[in-house]
C-alpha cells in the first residue's frame, strides 16, 4: 500500500503537479504557507493610484519624454501582463508614446530573455507593443560612483539615461538580500559583473545576510538604488499558483517594506510545537525553473534550523526546466565567484551533519556536482530515492512536504 501527496510543479513550463508515492508506513505531513487570494485588476490598479511614498505615475511624468521600466526575469514567478498593461497606458496618458518606452529585462548575472520568456512574462501584446531589450552585465554600462561600502557602480546606461524609471519586481524570500523585489531590480538586476561582485562577496561567504529582514546585503543594494534612481516600484507578491496576491507601489524602500511584511504572512507556515522530522522534502517551486536556483531550497531550515532532527535528510526537489541554469558571476566555471557551494559557510551552516538530496527528472549527476558535494544523494526516479532513504531510515520515518520556496517558518 502506498500513499500519495500531489505538489505544485515546473512554473513557467506546465504548471502540472507531480504525485509523490510513500509506503503507507511512513508518517507524512504537508505543510501548506497561509497564501492569499487573488487580486482583480481593479485592486492592482487602486494600488498603483494609491502610492507608498511617491507622486502617481502620472503625476511622476508630466513634462518627461521618455520611459523605462525594469523588469524581472523568468527565473522569478510572477506573470505581470496585466500590471505592465496597466502601467503603459498610464504613460501613455501622461503623454508618453510606446515609441518612447524601453523595457528592459533585469537579469543581473542570469540568462537572457528569448521571445518565447517574453511572451510568458510579459504577454505577446506587450512585446509586441513596446521596444524590449535584456540587460547584459558586461556591455552597455556608465560608471555612477560607488556606495559607502566601496560597491563600484557599474549602471545599464539605457537605464541610466531614461527620464522615468520604473520597476517590477517579485518580493519572494532570498537567503542574501532578505527579499527579493524592490532595489534589487536595480541591483544585481541592471548593474556590471564588477558590481554584482563587490556586492555579494561578502555574502557567499556568509557576512550580513539573513532571510526575511533587511541584511546588510540589501541595504547595499537600496544605497546603490538610490545612486541610480529609480522613480516607482512595484512589488509584487505571488500566490501559492503564482498569481498576483499582493501589490504594493511607490518609494522603493517604503513599498518595499509594506510587501515584505504582507509577504511574511502569505508565506507564513504553521507548524506543530517542537516539530522534529527525519526527512523534509523541500519542493523549489514555483522558483524551479532551474538548478542554479536550488539553494533557495534551503530556505526554510536557514530561518529554522531544528525542524530537521541531527542525523536527518534534507531533500530538494525541483522541476529544474531549464536543466542545470547559468549564473555568470556565481554558476559557471570560470566565473567571479563560483566555488562548490558544498564549501560555502551558508551550506554547511545549514545543514552541520545532516545528510542532502536532489530529485529532479531534468538534469544529470554532472550538473548535480557541478553545484553540490559528491556525498549528495542525487535520485531522477522517485521512488528509487524513497527505497534509499528507507535503507538509512527505517521504514516509519517522519517526514514533512513543503510545497513552495517562498514558504518560511510562521513567526511567534
Amino acid at each position: 500500500m502506498v500513499q500519495t501527496f500531489n505538489i505544485p510543479w515546473a512554473a513557467w513550463y506546465g504548471d502540472k503537479d507531480i504525485q509523490l508515492e510513500f509506503p503507507d508506513t511512513w508518517d507524512v505531513n504537508v505543510f501548506e504557507m497561509e497564501d492569499t487570494s487573488e487580486l482583480s485588476q481593479a485592486d492592482i490598479k487602486k494600488a498603483l493610484d494609491n502610492p507608498i511614498g511617491t507622486p502617481t505615475i502620472l503625476e511622476l511624468t508630466k513634462g518627461k519624454k521618455n520611459a523605462v521600466i525594469a523588469v524581472e526575469d523568468i527565473s522569478r514567478p510572477t506573470q505581470v501582463e496585466t500590471v505592465l498593461e496597466l502601467v503603459l497606458n498610464q504613460l501613455n496618458v501622461a503623454g508618453i508614446t510606446d515609441d518612447n518606452i524601453t523595457l528592459i529585462f533585469a537579469v543581473g548575472a542570469h540568462r537572457p530573455m528569448n521571445r518565447l520568456d517574453l511572451i510568458k512574462k510579459i504577454g505577446a501584446k506587450n512585446a509586441d507593443r513596446i521596444n524590449v531589450e535584456n540587460h547584459h552585465p558586461y556591455e552597455n554600462l556608465v560608471y555612477i560612483g560607488e556606495s559607502s561600502n566601496q560597491t563600484p557602480v557599474f549602471l545599464n546606461k539605457s537605464y541610466y539615461n531614461a527620464e522615468i524609471k520604473i520597476s517590477i519586481s517579485s518580493v519572494v524570500p532570498h537567503p542574501l538580500a532578505g527579499f527579493g523585489g524592490g532595489a534589487k531590480v536595480v541591483l544585481p538586476g541592471l548593474c556590471g559583473i564588477q558590481t554584482l561582485e563587490a556586492n555579494h562577496k561578502a555574502g557567499v561567504r556568509g557576512i550580513g545576510i539573513g532571510l526575511g529582514i533587511v541584511t546588510e546585503l540589501r541595504k547595499d543594494i537600496e544605497e546603490t538604488c538610490k545612486l541610480a534612481g529609480l522613480d516607482f516600484s512595484i512589488n509584487i507578491i505571488p500566490t501559492m499558483n503564482r498569481k498576483i496576491g499582493g501589490i504594493f507601489a511607490g518609494d522603493f524602500i517604503k513599498a518595499h517594506r509594506a510587501a515584505m511584511e504582507f509577504a511574511k504572512r502569505v508565506y507564513s507556515t504553521n507548524l506543530q510545537p517542537n516539530l522534529r522530522l527525519d526527512i523534509g522534502f523541500f519542493n523549489l517551486y514555483p522558483e524551479d525553473t532551474e538548478l542554479s536556483q536550488a539553494l533557495k531550497g534551503l530556505n526554510f531550515i536557514l530561518k529554522l534550523n531544528t525542524i530537521i532532527k541531527r542525523e536527518g535528510a534534507v531533500i530538494i526537489m525541483t522541476a529544474a526546466s531549464e536543466g542545470r541554469g547559468f549564473h555568470s558571476l556565481l554558476g559557471e566555471t570560470g566565473a567571479k565567484l563560483y566555488k562548490n557551494w558544498g564549501e560555502g559557510v551558508i551550506f554547511k551552516a545549514v545543514l552541520k551533519n545532516k545528510r542532502f538530496g536532489i530529485f529532479s527528472q531534468n538534469i544529470s549527476k554532472s550538473d548535480v556536482f557541478h553545484y553540490y558535494p559528491k556525498t549528495t544523494i542525487f535520485k531522477t526516479d522517485f521512488q528509487e530515492l524513497v527505497r534509499e532513504l528507507e535503507s538509512i531510515y527505517g521504514n516509519s520515518p517522519k517526514v514533512g512536504i513543503f510545497p513552495s520556496s517562498n514558504q518560511l517558518p510562521k513567526e511567534s
